[in-house]
């Protein structure tokens, strides 16, 4: 009896390490040696209040990006929410025939508890020393919320998001 246990033991370990190798695709971000990918957000109430100056609102806040898998670290200065937009995977970029430069998308999704926002994020990458794939610097250009365009200005990208009476978005 020992022998058909230990058998299915080993069947079993066996297939429980092939099934967890077997998670979602590989990520393997751009590699940059210089990127400028912030986004601010003002987060407002019906009513205008500024809804990042309570705690027990920005302690519920959690970032998500979507190609990393990761939770994304934010702070909350000057009255907005701010964080970098997650990279590109190398494998998305679209370059340039002289391989100078890339673009990529990512997306991000913001959790306020049980509401969620959804974040399209365009970065531009500008290589060093093309064509070489690596080194060079990352922009977040643009980013795309609720269907509204907003571009990089100065350091960043920065717009509200509007909550109504209910507290959704």
């Amino acid at each position: 009896m020992k022998i058909p246990f230990w058998g299915i033991s080993v069947i079993a370990l066996i297939s429980a390490f092939l099934l967890s190798s077997c998670d979602k695709e590989e990520y393997l971000p751009v590699q940059v040696s210089s990127k400028s990918c912030n986004i601010e957000i003002e987060c407002v109430g019906a009513t205008g209040e500024n809804l990042l100056a309570d705690k027990t609102f920005t302690d519920k806040i959690k970032i998500e990006g979507e190609n990393s898998h990761t939770i994304v670290k934010h702070t909350i200065r000057n009255n907005r929410l701010c964080f970098e937009a997650d990279l590109p995977d190398q494998n998305d970029m679209k370059w340039s025939k002289d391989r100078r430069e890339a673009t990529g998308i990512t997306k991000m999704t913001i959790r306020f508890e049980k509401q969620k926002a959804s974040l399209k994020c365009m970065l531009k990458y500008i290589a060093n020393r093309p064509p070489a794939t690596a080194g060079g610097s990352i922009s977040l250009e643009e980013v795309e919320y609720k269907a509204m365009t907003y571009k990089r200005s100065g350091g960043s990208v920065t717009f509200r998001i509007q909550f109504n009476r209910d507290g959704k978005l």
